[in-house]
């Protein structure tokens, strides 16, 4: 299937130069515009139609609907478009940020609007969705969009503060991809609160958010001198904390650790996991305001919303211990 990125290519111009030749046509040059439509064809793209008329329906773009961070926000969101009588089209990604995107493409002129958890996606390609649909992004930032920023940073700075007060002055940090804009974002503000506590973070990957990264993350903790972990989210602690419990060290015991987002396993994890909370349904409802008042007026200046999640303090974190190298 040809995409946008395959036409840019061939034109020798920018992704978003091609999405708006299709979306904004006036926007592009007379001769560029004709080139890429020429491209297009040869191609055989065929774009999504622009929205003609008022559909009574957003999309919400999702990285990974298998992910169990993703459902409660899901549920928060549609319950918001519930009580103002919206269709709500749920649109499940791939977690990479070019085949998310041309779903995106696929979908944008076909609703009012959309709300885009994407943190990895390129904000030239968002602003093109955008100059479609109106869209409202979570966890990403993008000049000229609406963005909502859930649990970070302010959290990542509990997490640091909690374990400072606790006495453990070394501590590994499990970060997301750099491409990520939350793990960017709850790894300075980790990274200041540990400077301005007088402790180290040592920071151990730049990985999937996934299981199976804080598996591997493990040996990687066990081969430093520290005696607590920060993970990017509560999978990666669990797999931290499994892995480290086959090689006989016990998470708040031996060592603590914190995740982030207090998905549903996290209190019924022994040791129940110490974590910060996602505000999961102020978000989902602030995400649909600000994207109702764009849909009725595109003009309307770009607010960034910050929405704190808290630390929720459990058994996996306990005083410092001892150094385990």
């Amino acid at each position: 299937m040809t995409t946008i990125a395959d036409i840019a290519k061939a034109a020798g111009v920018s992704k978003s130069t091609v999405s708006r030749s299709f979306t904004r046509p006036d926007s592009v040059n007379g001769e560029t515009r004709d080139r890429i439509l020429s491209v297009a064809s040869e191609l055989g793209y065929n774009p999504a139609p622009a929205r003609a008329e008022a559909t009574g329906t957003i999309a919400l773009f999702i990285p990974d609907i298998a992910n169990p961070y993703y459902p409660p926000l899901v549920k928060a969101i549609q319950a918001a478009c519930r009580r103002q009588s919206i269709s709500l089209l749920v649109v499940d990604g791939e977690n990479d940020p070019e085949a998310d995107a041309e779903e995106l493409e696929r979908v944008i002129g076909r609703v009012d609007g959309a709300i885009i958890f994407a943190p990895r996606m390129d904000a030239e390609r968002l602003r093109a969705l955008d100059a479609v649909s109106p869209v409202v992004l979570i966890n990403h930032v993008a000049e000229g969009l609406p963005s909502v920023i859930l649990s970070a940073p302010e959290g990542a700075r509990q997490a640091v503060e909690h374990l400072a007060a606790l006495g453990h002055r070394s501590i590994a940090y499990l970060a997301s991809l750099e491409d990520n804009y939350s793990s960017r974002v709850r790894l300075a503000a980790a990274e200041e609160a540990a400077h301005h506590l007088g402790c180290t973070l040592i920071v151990l990957t730049h990985a999937e958010p996934t299981y199976a990264a804080g598996v591997r993350a493990a040996d990687l903790v066990l081969a430093e001198s520290v005696t607590a972990v920060i993970a990017h989210n509560d999978l990666m602690a669990f797999g931290c904390i499994n892995r480290l419990a086959d090689r006989g060290v016990t998470a708040g015991t031996d060592i603590s650790v914190i995740g982030f987002d207090d998905i549903w396993l996290a209190s019924a994890s022994r040791p129940a996991l110490t974590t910060v909370n996602t505000p999961y349904e102020r978000g989902g409802a602030v995400a649909l305001r600000l994207l109702t008042e764009r849909i009725a007026d595109p003009t309307r200046p770009a607010s960034l919303v910050h929405l704190s999640g808290d630390l929720i303090v459990r058994n996996s974190t306990a005083p410092a211990h001892v150094s385990l190298a």
